[in-house]
């Protein structure tokens, strides 16, 4: 059988056309706000370089499976997010994909139907096996793009896209693994916004989730690149800092409650302030659980005292404050 390379080479200098006629296709059976999403910039950049992938491939493959590069790879990724303001299934990317073999297979026909039938079905076969391979990358990705977003919505706090307790439970374990190896020491900030009651009561509770919104934000303003902030839920904020011994975690802490004052106000309200507790790995404890406790303690002390800031107890002198009480 005679080489298809002839009749692949006029399809790959007609890239650019078919890129078009496949976005045209794409356009017919989308809604309008389907069509207002498109990226059709980087359909217009990558979709030429994918069609000459393919037939490149396709020429070269003397029968063999279709193999994608890592660079046809990441173009293929992008199929899987033509339409990234809304949900997008695994059959809107095989039809997207049909519609991509279809241009290809008529490019063909016109090129070789009628001149060579035989070499036009081995070209056609040789498609038909390079948009299966491109459909099954392009599905792949579109799971594993769906399962990224997914752990993302399970670890973050919808509110103030800061982390939620389940991501902090992650992020202290790991913390709590590297001390075990290591001998590595961190800060756990465990603090809440005072007076939040007070100011829904007053404005609304849509003016009280701005308070915690720009809260998160002044937040992660003011940490480092290493730290981690997780809302707890209602008005409760922790912020885990690597490599922090006891003292330094309280400076930090410091710093946070100093932020939050100066850059969070309510209207005909005072500054909003934050009561923060503070312990630190091994200093006080070496178990989220106690870690938590001492922070906790240690912040409601603060807000007994109308400060800022309270350093938590070593667990020995915790558990005798509790016998005193």
């Amino acid at each position: 059988m005679t080489s298809i390379k002839g009749p692949l080479a006029r399809l790959d200098r007609s890239r650019d056309e078919l890129a078009k006629a496949w976005l045209v296709r794409l356009i017919e059976r989308a809604s309008l706000d389907e069509i207002k999403e498109l990226p059709t910039d980087r359909i217009a950049r990558e979709l030429p370089e994918l069609i000459g992938d393919i037939v490149t491939s396709v020429a070269d493959a003397n029968g063999a499976p279709y193999v994608l590069s890592e660079e046809q790879a990441r173009r293929v990724a992008a199929l899987a997010a033509l339409r990234s303001g809304r949900e997008t299934s695994a059959g809107d990317v095989a039809r997207d994909v049909a519609a991509l073999q279809a241009v290809l297979v008529r490019a063909l026909r016109e090129e070789l139907a009628e001149k060579d039938p035989e070499r036009f079905a081995e070209a056609v076969e040789q498609l038909v096996d390079a948009t299966g391979a491109i459909q099954a990358a392009a599905t792949e990705e579109l799971v594993r793009r769906r399962s990224r977003e997914l752990e993302s919505q399970a670890n973050t706090d919808a509110l103030t896209g800061l982390g939620n307790l389940r991501h902090l439970q992650k992020q202290i374990n790991h913390l709590l693994a590297v001390h075990k190896r290591y001998g590595r020491p961190f800060g756990v900030l465990l603090m809440d916004i005072d007076g939040l009651k007070r100011i829904n009561d007053s404005h609304g509770h849509p003016a009280g989730d701005r308070v915690l919104m720009q809260v998160a934000m002044s937040l992660q303003r003011s940490i480092r690149s290493v730290d981690v902030t997780a809302r707890l839920g209602g008005d409760e904020f922790c912020v885990l800092a690597p490599e922090q011994e006891p003292e330094a975690a309280a400076t930090l802490a410091e710093r946070l409650a100093a932020a939050v004052r100066e850059e969070v106000a309510t209207p005909d309200d005072p500054p909003v302030s934050m009561s923060i507790g503070v312990a630190a790995c091994p200093s006080h404890g070496d178990d989220a659980e106690t870690l938590i406790d001492a922070a906790d303690r240690a912040m409601y002390r603060a807000k007994a005292a109308g400060e800022s800031v309270a350093l938590g107890e070593p667990p020995s002198a915790d558990v005798a404050e509790e016998a005193n009480s």
